[in-house]
């Protein structure tokens, strides 16, 4: 089984700057099939430190990367290459 990482989910996000939690969860946005509790963790993890926002007034929820975001993906793919 793969694991989902707040990596993948960043990469994802910064590749397609906003997407909606179905979107989010598909295969062919994450390279993975998630699962749906744990990306929803992962979600509100990144929201809370302020790497992801979630656009108000949007129905279905919809997700955004912050610039935090952005510089976070980059320090975290950086790290990955040592």
């Amino acid at each position: 089984m793969s694991t989902i990482t707040r990596k993948i989910v960043l990469d994802a996000l910064i590749k397609h700057e906003t997407l909606t939690i179905n979107d989010l969860s598909k295969k062919e946005n994450l390279g993975i099939a998630p699962n749906i509790d744990h990306l929803g963790f992962l979600i509100e993890e990144l929201i809370e430190s302020g790497h992801v926002d979630m656009l108000d007034g949007i129905t279905p929820c919809t997700y955004t990367i912050t610039d935090k975001g952005i510089k976070e993906g980059a320090r975290v793919a950086e790290e990955a290459n040592f």
